[in-house]
């Protein structure tokens, strides 16, 4: 699947013309920087950063001591121009912080599909700065007449303004990232419809894959195709171009663009597979709290699932299928009934604690009158283990076990087969 919607790029030529596919890159823009330096070892070093092109998002500097986020805005001859001289010279705010020099000449492109964007399909860049930025972590951030943050990971996230970033091993630690809008086609699932939008000849592709059924889609027209939302269990929809580029996709098994099939009109959904029991797609637990070692049932479940075919976490559900629901007992004590902090902490924990942790969307619905957590996992792009512990676990049935060394080889080489046939 992935090599359809990344790729890799070695030279100066071959990166300025791919991006001419999306903008003039012999105009003149403007280009603002969001630089994130933290400091360790006695000295200033790169985090992450990322350019917006023609955009300037409101932001000022934050000077924490050890923590450093500034924006930089300027008018270029061209974007032409700005790629050159970051690959030749570098871009420096100041004497006191480090270069943003790549190491070389690669990038690699991601496509962001529409439903991970607030306007169009995404094409992001990125490129490596530094190769060692490991000594960032979670923590409280408070200065002199700056703004007091209770999370530093929380802080970048919405200063650079990636929504999936959310953990200090993130693999984007180390980067700068370029996202360009790409306007020549997206798709729309709303209202049980989908359609698609674009400028050139585009041809809509791909699989809906129902409770009871699948349906092959083939589209070049445009017109809506009807989708129930509430009977359907996977989704494999791709928009190409005449070149059978991928413009953009709704899928839920890619593991970190993944589209969420859970929703607050799923419920019937929802009492269906508990009602099922625990299998291995599904595990129940009445409720984990985070003051002891149980929480690591967490992180064991949800690798688990991730190694398999993917699966279902209900948090609110006792091991006999009754909904008992998370507000009393412990999550009241702990969690003084809030729920949405409940789900942050799990959140939070859970891309601490996983290797690939960009598998699983976490949730609370209220079901028979009862608010659970549901945790939804896809298949990782890979073999996911516990960071701490390197032990990598996988679904055997109801329980989730830790492999032996020939089941890690088996599953390295069965997701790695899986991989590739995803996109013929």
């Amino acid at each position: 699947m992935y090599d359809r919607i990344e790729k890799n790029y070695n030279s100066e030529n071959d990166i300025h013309s791919v991006f001419e596919k999306y903008i003039d890159i012999k105009l003149p823009k403007i280009i603002t920087l969001k630089l994130v330096f933290n400091y360790f070892n006695n000295d200033w070093h790169f985090l992450i950063g990322k350019a917006y092109i023609d955009e300037q998002p409101a932001s000022s500097n934050l000077i924490y001591p050890d923590l450093v986020l500034l924006t930089m805005t300027a008018e270029v001859p061209s974007f032409e121009e700005f790629i050159t001289t970051l690959q030749s010279e570098g871009i420096s705010y100041s004497d006191k912080y480090p270069v943003v020099k790549p190491e070389n000449l690669s990038w690699k492109e991601r496509l962001i599909p529409k439903t991970h964007s607030i306007k169009q399909p995404i094409r992001s860049f990125e490129t490596r700065i530094v190769e060692n930025s490991n000594c960032f972590q979670d923590k409280k951030l408070f200065a002199y007449k700056q703004p007091y943050s209770n999370s530093s990971i929380k802080l970048v996230r919405d200063f650079i303004g990636m929504e999936s970033f959310q953990s200090s091993s993130d693999s984007r630690i180390g980067k700068f990232v370029i996202e360009v809008l790409d306007n020549r086609g997206s798709l729309l699932l709303d209202n049980n419809c989908l359609q698609f939008t674009s400028s050139e000849p585009a041809y809509m592709t791909g699989e809906l894959q129902y409770l009871d059924r699948s349906e092959v889609i083939s589209c070049d027209d445009g017109s809506s195709i009807d989708v129930d939302l509430n009977e359907i269990k996977n989704i494999d929809i791709f928009l190409l171009n005449q070149q059978s580029e991928v413009l953009d996709f709704i899928t839920t098994s890619h593991y970190e663009f993944f589209f969420p099939l859970i929703n607050k009109e799923s419920e019937s959904e929802l009492v269906k597979l508990i009602q099922a029991g625990e299998n291995d797609r599904v595990e129940f637990k009445q409720f984990i709290g985070f003051d002891n070692s149980k929480k690591k049932e967490i992180d064991k479940t949800v690798c688990a699932f991730s190694n398999n075919a993917g699966g279902i976490l209900f948090i609110g559900v006792n091991d006999d299928g009754i909904i008992t629901g998370l507000e009393s007992g412990d999550f009241g004590k702990q969690f003084k009934n809030n729920i949405e902090e409940y789900v942050d902490t799990i959140t939070k924990y859970l891309k601490e604690r996983l290797s690939i942790n960009s598998c699983f969307n976490v949730l609370y619905q209220t079901v028979c009158g009862e608010q659970i957590v549901v945790v939804e996992v896809t298949t990782a792009n890979g073999c996911n283990q516990i960071i701490a512990d390197k032990i990598v676990y996988i679904r055997k049935g109801a329980s989730s076990m830790q492999a032996t060394p020939e089941e890690i080889n088996n599953l390295c080489a069965d997701q790695k087969s899986s991989n590739n046939e995803c996109f013929p």
